[in-house]
């Protein structure tokens, strides 16, 4: 199960957001200053759908995720299954 650990603050409350209004994602709540985004299914991301400029999307994952890395360009994050190995 792909996870993101975000920051709770202010400043990544679009991706919160963003999470929360797609199917099948999972927002926890705020635990030790951290919220926790999983999905059965790959995370996916689009920095324009999360509001950001791209230094803010850059740093998004400075919380951790549990998973993959699929994709993390200028526009795009995909977050998958942890690969084996």
């Amino acid at each position: 199960m792909p996870k993101i650990h975000v920051v709770d603050v202010p400043e990544f409350s679009g991706l919160i957001e963003c999470a929360r209004g797609q199917e099948g994602v999972r927002v926890s709540e705020t635990r030790k200053g951290y919220i926790t985004i999983s999905s059965d299914e790959e995370l996916v991301f689009t920095r324009r759908g999360c509001g950001f400029k791209p230094a803010l999307w850059y740093t998004c994952l400075s919380g951790g995720i549990d998973g993959s890395i699929r994709e993390y360009g200028r526009d795009t994050l995909r977050i998958g299954e942890k690969v084996a190995g």
